[in-house]
C-alpha cells in the first residue's frame, strides 16, 4: 500500500532563524540525496520503496513528505524517519539537524475515497476527477505555482535588454515562450549568484576544494576535469566574472564572455532558466532546449569551453596530461587562461589579475 509520511526536520537550537538563501540550501542538499534513494529494508525484512517526494523549506524548520511503498502505516513512518535520520547523519552542512516527527498523511485508501466521491459520469465531468486527485495528494499546489512563475518570468523578461525575440526564435517557438525563456534568464542569474556565495562559503570553512566536498549547488557542474583548482579563492573569482556577464545581460548592447570563466557562467545561468522552466512545468527540457540553442548560438560567440565537458581525465592530479594540458592551452581554455581576456576584449576585474 501507498503511504505519504510527513516529516519535519529542525535545525539545531542555536540556529535562530534560516533567512531564503539558507533555506533554499537546505533543499538543494536533501533533494540531491533523496533523489538517490530508491527504498530501505523494514525490521522485518520487507522492503519499502521511496515512489516521490517533495520539500518545502521554512525559516524554523523543513518539511519532507515522502511517498513510500510499504506493507504496514508504522513501517511508513519508520522508513520516512529512518531514511532522513540515515541522510541528516551523512550530509555535514546539516550537522545537528533531526526528524522532530513522522506519521502518515494519506494512505492508499484514503485515495481511492477521494476518487469515488468526484462521482465522474462524463468526459465534461474530468475536470472533477482532477480536483479529486489533487485533492486527495494535496497535489494542487503545483497548479497555483505554476501560474505563479509564469507570472513572475513574464515580469523579469523586460530585464534581458541585450537581446531582443529574435535571439529566441527557434522553430515552432511563440512571442510566449520566448518572454518566458527571457524571464527565466533573468531569474537564473539571481540564483546561480546566491549559489556561488552558498558554495564559496562551504568551501571555505570546509577548506576544501569542489572534489572533496559535499552538498554543492552550483560549482559542481562546471567542468570535472579541474574540480580539483575549484576552491574558496576561485569561487571569489568565478563569482565576479559571473557577475560582470549577468550584468551585460540588462545592458543595451550585448558583450560576449570576455573570458573562459564568464562564458562557463552564462552556461551556468542558461542550465538553470532550463531547470526552472521544466520544473515550473512552464517549457518542458525538449521544448526550451531548441530555443536556448538558439540563444547560445548569438550570446556565446566562441563556444571553445564546452570542450572542456568532454575532457575525462582529472588534471590537477595526473601529471601524465601535459599532450592534453597543451592542447587546451593551444585553444585559450586552460585552467589558468579562464580569467584572463580574450584578445580584443576589454580589461576585466583587477581582483582576477592576482590569480
Amino acid at each position: 500500500m501507498d503511504y505519504v509520511v510527513t516529516a519535519v526536520l529542525e535545525p539545531p537550537v542555536a540556529v535562530q532563524g534560516l533567512d531564503e538563501l539558507q533555506q533554499q540550501g537546505v533543499v538543494a542538499l536533501l533533494d540531491r540525496r533523496l533523489a538517490l534513494v530508491e527504498g530501505v529494508t523494514g525490521p522485518d525484512q520487507a522492503d519499502i520503496d521511496v515512489l516521490d517526494f517533495r520539500i518545502s523549506p521554512g525559516p524554523a524548520r523543513t518539511t519532507v513528505e515522502l511517498v513510500l511503498d510499504a506493507p504496514s502505516l508504522v513501517s511508513a513512518e519508520w522508513a520516512a524517519a529512518t531514511v532522513l535520520d540515515e541522510l541528516l547523519s551523512e550530509i555535514d552542512l546539516l550537522s545537528g539537524w533531526s526528524v522532530a516527527e513522522s506519521k502518515v498523511r494519506i494512505t492508499e485508501d484514503e485515495f481511492n475515497q477521494s476518487l469515488a466521491a468526484a462521482d465522474v459520469r462524463t468526459p465534461e465531468d474530468s475536470s472533477e476527477l482532477e480536483l479529486a486527485v489533487e485533492e486527495a495528494l494535496g497535489a494542487a499546489e503545483p497548479v497555483v505555482e505554476a501560474r505563479h512563475w509564469r507570472e513572475t518570468l513574464l515580469e523579469c523578461a523586460p530585464r534581458l535588454r541585450a537581446f531582443g525575440p529574435e535571439a529566441f526564435a527557434a522553430p515552432d517557438v511563440d512571442e510566449s515562450a520566448a518572454r518566458l525563456a527571457a524571464g527565466a534568464l533573468i531569474h537564473a542569474v539571481w540564483v546561480v549568484t546566491d549559489e556561488i556565495f552558498y558554495d564559496e562559503l562551504s568551501l571555505s570553512i570546509n577548506n576544501a576544494t569542489v572534489d572533496e566536498a559535499q552538498g554543492l549547488l552550483v560549482l559542481a557542474e562546471l567542468p570535472p576535469c579541474y574540480g580539483a583548482r575549484y576552491d574558496s579563492a576561485f569561487a571569489r573569482a568565478f563569482l565576479l566574472a559571473s557577475a560582470a556577464v549577468a550584468t551585460r545581460l540588462s545592458e543595451p548592447v550585448w558583450t560576449p564572455p570576455r573570458c573562459v570563466a564568464e562564458a562557463l557562467a552564462l552556461r551556468l545561468v542558461v542550465h538553470e532558466a532550463q531547470v526552472l522552466l521544466d520544473a515550473a512545468e512552464l517549457l518542458d527540457w525538449s521544448q526550451s532546449t531548441p530555443i536556448f540553442a538558439r540563444f547560445a548560438a548569438t550570446a556565446f560567440g566562441d563556444t571553445a569551453h564546452e570542450r572542456l565537458y568532454e575532457v575525462d581525465a582529472r588534471l590537477a592530479e595526473d601529471a601524465g596530461n601535459a599532450e592534453l594540458e597543451a592542447q587546451l592551452r593551444e585553444r585559450g581554455i586552460a585552467f589558468e587562461q579562464w580569467f584572463g581576456a580574450r584578445s580584443g576584449a576589454p580589461g576585466l576585474h583587477p581582483y582576477l589579475q592576482f590569480l
